[in-house]
């Protein structure tokens, strides 16, 4: 590398770095309900060997609210909340520092295969200002998890060519990565698959890879068919209640023979067209580069996954794979690669699935540099300054919407219940019972966060009262914690000495006295807390 590289290497290299940990545990603005249940679940494993649940040290998957996320983020947050404590920068310093991680890994592995150190430089661009694994990285999303250790375990495999040591971490880093993330239970097998076909390492030296790989493997394919496993299918995928009904009026409203209605509209029908949909909508360059996701939990509204002035060199990358794909055995990978990274996304309903789609960052980022490639080689003297200046001016373009973002939509993130429970934390001894509304969603899991409340008092706690409905866990009561939904608040009698906190002006009016409204970033009241005394 030239000190020229070096240069441009270390300025990425610090910009990235910074960018990834400067204000962490403020913007986001607060934690959302995911989060504070992976926190808390690693704070009870921590404390009991529980999770909030009760079960032991859970392998595969764990309850949360009964979507069931995979384990492995907990084990990797515990050190950090024993370091740490409870809180924002324990939560997220993991998904940080992997964030961080994941760019060097996309500079090493363009390096690999396009034997090129420029074009090495310029994935790391892409990589350290993208939007899409900027904005993952600041927040707990298993999916920066899976994008991490798929990413090493496959460069790891690829460095084994030389040297058959690398073969073992390889091993070690596919497997986890299948303990990281739902969608990689399915990507991780098949890419195996594809590596050993494609790049033919039919070898015995070969032989202890598969063997820790199947070990670790295994199990969790076997675990995909259990309950736990398929939760989160019955509300996501492709197959649904909601996917049912219409199935059933579709039925109703064909005019024609039965035998053609049967054979058209029906689960297999309809499933093998929305997939097919799901997987062209995923080179849609609107969701891509202009608009995102339209969860603004995931990316701020009407702002691209990728910077506008990328998007000719994504599809030239794909043109060129293509073009080369029987040629090189790179291409080859890259191309298939791709495409099964995009069955678990395609698998499921929905908007456009930045989230679950993020696994295919890596591939994504070489087809665009392999896009730029033969411009690279053109106007080799200038290219690089001028694409890190321009990366770079994006990129605080970006951080300027990003911050904006994290002040107008911290209803997203769930933003209030930090402030409202250090309110009445103080309060806790002066009344017999508090009423929260669940208007913003999982009030009892933001209470055990900031409290922060004894996982084994919880767990044994005989007013903990939680049902099961609509596929999801509800806990409407534990301690002198009373939970309702907001419309029920208003037709709620309270005795004396209730302490309430309800959304903004939504509250039996009968003796009450308003302590305080607390608002949200942009001054839009989110609680008042209410008391009968």
């Amino acid at each position: 590398m030239t000190k020229y590289h070096q240069l441009i290497f270390w300025l990425v290299f610090i910009i990235s770095l910074f960018s990834r940990f400067l204000y962490l545990d403020k913007y986001p603005v607060s934690l959302n309900w995911d989060e504070i249940s992976h926190g808390y679940n690693a704070y009870s494993l921590l404390k009991t060997g529980r999770d909030q649940w009760g079960k032991t040290l859970p392998i595969f998957n764990f309850r949360a609210y009964g979507d069931y996320p995979t384990a492995l983020n907990l084990y990797l947050t515990i050190p950090f909340v024993a370091a740490f404590g409870l809180n924002a920068m324990a939560l997220r310093f993991p998904a940080a520092i992997l964030g961080f991680l994941f760019t060097l890994l996309v500079y090493f592995l363009c390096k690999f295969i396009t034997k090129s150190q420029i074009l090495g430089l310029i994935a790391f661009i892409i990589a350290s200002f993208s939007p899409w694994t900027f904005f993952t990285s600041r927040a707990v999303f298993q999916s920066n998890l899976a994008q991490f250790f798929l990413s090493f375990g496959i460069l790891l495999f690829l460095y084994s060519f030389k040297k058959k040591i690398f073969s073992i971490p390889s091993a070690l880093l596919l497997g986890l990565s299948m303990y990281s993330y739902h969608n990689t239970r399915i990507v991780t097998p098949l890419l195996v698959l594809l590596l050993f076909i494609i790049y033919r390492q039919f070898k015995k030296s070969y032989l202890p890879f598969l063997l820790i790989f199947l070990i670790m493997a295994l199990p969790n394919l076997i675990n995909l068919i259990s309950p736990e496993s398929l939760a989160r299918n019955r509300w996501v995928g492709i197959i649904n209640p909601v996917s049912i009904n219409l199935l059933n009026e579709r039925r109703r409203l064909f005019d024609g023979p039965p035998f053609f209605n049967i054979l058209v509209n029906n689960k297999v029908t309809y499933f093998i067209y929305q997939f097919g949909v799901n997987i062209l909508n995923f080179f849609n360059p609107f969701p891509l580069f202009f608009s995102g996701s339209q969860n603004y939990q995931f990316n701020p509204p009407h702002t691209g996954l990728l910077y506008i002035f990328l998007l000719p060199f994504f599809y030239f990358g794909i043109y060129i794979c293509l073009r080369n794909f029987t040629k090189n055995k790179n291409y080859s990978f890259i191309s298939i690669a791709f495409l099964i990274s995009l069955i678990p996304a395609a698998l499921t309903t929905g908007d456009f699935p930045s989230i679950r789609l993020s696994i295919s960052t890596p591939f994504i980022y070489l087809f665009i540099v392999l896009g730029l490639s033969p411009f690279v080689s053109k106007f080799k003297t200038y290219f690089l300054p001028l694409f890190f200046i321009l990366s770079l001016t994006f990129f605080f373009k970006y951080l300027f919407i990003y911050k904006n973002y994290c002040q107008t939509y911290a209803a997203a993130w769930q933003s209030g219940y930090s402030e409202a429970i250090s309110y009445i934390k103080p309060l806790y001894s002066q009344y017999n019972q508090i009423v929260f509304t669940k208007k913003y969603g999982e009030p009892h899991q933001f209470l055990l966060f900031y409290w922060p409340w004894d996982p084994a008092s919880y767990q044994n706690d005989p007013k903990l009262n939680t049902d099961f409905h609509s596929d999801w866990y509800w806990v409407n009561a534990f301690d002198k914690f009373i939970f309702l939904n907001d419309w029920e608040i208003k037709n709620f009698i309270p005795t004396k000495n209730t302490l309430m906190v309800t959304g903004p002006n939504n509250y039996p009016p009968l003796s009450s006295k308003l302590l305080k409204t607390l608002y949200y970033p942009d001054k839009s009241p989110v609680f008042d807390i209410v008391a009968y005394e």
